[in-house]
């Protein structure tokens, strides 16, 4: 008698142990340390946040790693629920959804050469570069800024190959998040580190969420679920979203 019970519990365990486990999602990102990347602990400071949102939600994240275009390519044909981080422009709002934000991209022009008292460009809105040439990453939400600015542009494939541009001076400015680009410099371009500046003025302040895919299953419904529980472990204190200022 005692056997059968067992067996009986047995069988009733694995017929509910689907039902415990967490729903796994598929999301992309790539690599922009520091907030997020393939080889660091967490894969990042923003991929930790977004790991605990969805595990407040119930659900179990599958981090794809790919290059940025793919990222944003899985996200059209529906191929993940969402990648990050991205910042907001007109033009993939038309394609994507938006989730609210987590974090904050300060966006400066870094410059090459020898340190001066006096920045060697002025820089109190995007016109004030039409003469100068400006690097930038193909795919990157300035490219329609500086097309309305009308700026002449050196776009590379990603972000150290810009800064090499920068350093050979084939561009004279170069566009990146500030935090990303320290890292850059120090990892890429260690002997050069006191040749490469910033200008004071910072390009944009801008937030950073997910992009939802339109065509992923209940794409919706599940951002709505993400929204709230973000706000929720925001008030709770399991995430820090810093202001854009």
């Amino acid at each position: 008698m005692k056997s059968k019970i067992w067996i009986f519990l047995a069988l009733m365990s694995l017929f509910h142990a689907p039902a415990l486990r967490a729903e796994t999602i598929a999301l992309a990102t790539g690599e922009w340390i520091p907030y997020t990347s393939s080889g660091m602990e967490q894969f990042g400071e923003f991929t930790e946040q977004v790991t605990i949102v969805l595990a407040e939600m119930g659900m179990q994240p599958e981090y794809r790693f790919y290059p940025w275009p793919r990222c944003f390519d899985s996200v059209l044909k529906g191929r993940v629920w969402a990648a990050f981080p991205y910042s907001h422009t007109e033009e993939r709002a038309k394609k994507v959804l938006f989730s609210t934000p987590l974090s904050c991209s300060k966006t400066v022009f870094f410059y090459y050469g020898k340190d001066s008292d006096k920045e060697p460009y002025r820089f109190d809105r995007l016109e004030d570069l039409r003469d100068y040439i400006v690097g930038g990453v193909a795919g990157y939400f300035y490219e329609e800024l500086f097309q309305k600015a009308g700026l002449d542009v050196d776009y590379a494939s990603d972000e150290i190959s810009g800064l090499e541009k920068l350093k050979r001076g084939r561009v004279d400015l170069m566009p990146v998040n500030e935090k990303v680009g320290r890292h850059l410099i120090q990892t890429h371009f260690p002997d050069d580190i006191d040749r490469f500046h910033t200008l004071s003025r910072p390009m944009s302040l801008d937030s950073l969420h997910l992009i939802v895919s339109k065509s992923y299953p209940d794409a919706e419904k599940i951002l709505l679920r993400f929204n709230a529980t973000l706000q929720q472990c925001r008030e709770k204190g399991l995430v820090h979203i810093p202001e854009c200022r």
